[in-house]
């Protein structure tokens, strides 16, 4: 399915804050090469430092999903990618590792402009393009879940995290450290980007899927 994308309302008409289930948004991209990899960034700094996080983060305030996913891709990797060229893959519903509720979504590409490489080295010490039917066993665990659930084709899932059981080596508040790792991100058998090889492997956190492609 492609996307569409509308243009920005004035920041007047930008509906208010008000009642209901507000969490955090994240938006994430996954860029294919013509093999099939897909590329990870590997964390520079705590929390998680030395693992495998996917390219993107937060939603900014009045951005669209998809302009997100573009910011992602040109602020992690370096690359220019439009709108045009975006697929939407999936929805994670998720508990995070302190049981926090958030929203990810999830788009792919095969379409870029420039050579990816790590732009952002201050978050990332390197790109790393794995396969995404056997990802590293070093990802996080919302990268296992995402890249799960796009080799299986699944449009929706709802996943509970691993709890956390160590506070960060740098000595970080538990709060401060899930805080951070949010702000930073992460950043088929569908569509114009091509499918994603079948895998067996199952994300140990998966509690419920609803709704398949």
């Amino acid at each position: 399915m492609q996307t569409t994308h509308h243009p920005h309302k004035a920041a007047a008409l930008i509906e208010q804050a008000g009642p209901g289930y507000r969490p955090l948004t994240k938006v994430v991209l996954l860029a294919l090469r013509s093999d099939g990899r897909v590329a990870l960034v590997r964390r520079a700094r705590h929390p998680d430092r030395g693992q495998l996080a996917l390219v993107g983060g937060p939603l900014g305030p009045a951005e669209w999903l998809d302009e997100a996913a573009c910011r992602g891709a040109s602020q992690t990797l370096g690359i220019g990618v439009g709108v045009q060229d975006l697929e939407l893959s999936g929805l994670l519903h998720y508990r995070s590792e302190r049981g926090a509720g958030r929203l990810c979504s999830v788009f792919a590409t095969q379409r870029w402009s420039g050579e990816p490489r790590n732009t952002a080295p201050r978050e990332y010490s390197e790109v790393v393009w794995a396969d995404p039917g056997g990802p590293p066993a070093d990802c996080r665990p919302l990268t296992h879940a995402v890249l799960n659930q796009c080799v299986a084709g699944t449009l929706y899932s709802a996943i509970a995290m691993p709890a956390a059981t160590t506070a960060p080596a740098d000595g970080a508040a538990a709060p401060a450290a899930e805080n951070a790792a949010e702000a930073h991100g992460p950043g088929p058998a569908w569509g114009k980007t091509g499918p994603f090889t079948s895998s067996d492997q199952t994300s140990s956190a998966r509690l419920d899927t609803r709704g398949t492609k």
